[in-house]
């Protein structure tokens, strides 16, 4: 069972498009699979678009009670997805990420690794309609975060759109406590920094990000995010190149 978790928030004018591409990409996915949309209080009808999809797709919709952030409806999804999932996969819900990238990240994850990164620095990545400046911030804390905790081939420390094997997530959870932590975009970077101190075996696919795709407003805080980010790097520096090696080296 495959199961694509979706954190989404005030998402309406994107439901239509995004989840038609959906349609399309998994027509011929002969495995079973499930989506789990977690709605962070939106105030738009979005869980109602989303459920309108429900006769074409698979999809189940988790409406929360109050908004908590990024990070805590990650947490949400993902706890669902690891009740009966060989494999997750994370992704945005507006429109930038195209659900025919799956199968590139499935296969690879059949290659013999934990976590497959859908990656905007991979060869044949791109990014269309990111702003400059968040393009610089990107590419500054993805080369320093590299070259502090190197994980696999994985260049891409923030994006969101992700193949995990469900044990790898397991293991996780029994070693933390928790998935994640973070509210914030930082989570992503949260939870792979985590996976990296139980050795996962990681690569990536490139990620075409269609940023001029996107209908609603950006959610993130770049001062805020900064902050978080360098939160999380200054709690796992005792974890950084030379100083204590993960279980298993990355592939």
């Amino acid at each position: 069972m495959l199961s694509i978790v979706i954190p989404m928030r005030n998402e309406i004018e994107c439901v239509e498009p995004f989840l038609g591409k959906f349609v399309s990409a998994m027509a011929e996915h002969s495995d079973p699979y499930r989506i789990v949309v977690v709605d962070g209080v939106s105030t738009d009808g979005t869980p109602g678009a989303v459920r309108a999809f429900g006769d074409r797709l698979p999809i189940t919709v988790i409406e929360l009670p109050q908004n908590i952030g990024l990070g805590g409806a990650l947490e949400v999804g993902l706890l669902e997805a690891l009740e009966a999932s060989d494999t997750i996969v994370t992704m945005d819900g507006d429109d930038s990420h195209d659900p025919a990238t799956i199968h590139a990240m499935l296969a690879k994850l059949d290659q013999g690794f934990d976590l497959i990164v859908a990656s905007r620095f991979e060869p044949g990545g791109e990014e269309i309609g990111v702003a400059g400046y968040r393009k610089v911030l990107s590419h500054v804390a993805s080369g320093l975060l590299r070259f502090l905790f190197p994980v696999g081939t994985v260049k891409d420390y923030s994006s969101g759109f992700r193949a995990y094997r469900t044990q790898a997530l397991c293991d996780v959870k029994q070693r933390f406590g928790r998935l994640v932590g973070e509210r914030g975009f930082s989570c992503m970077m949260e939870l792979l920094l985590k996976l990296r101190t139980l050795g996962v075996r990681a690569a990536e696919v490139p990620l075409v990000l269609r940023y001029d795709l996107k209908q609603s407003e950006s959610k993130m805080n770049i001062g805020h995010t900064i902050v978080r980010y360098l939160m999380v790097i200054a709690k796992n520096l005792r974890y950084a190149r030379g100083l204590n090696r993960p279980v298993r080296s990355g592939a």
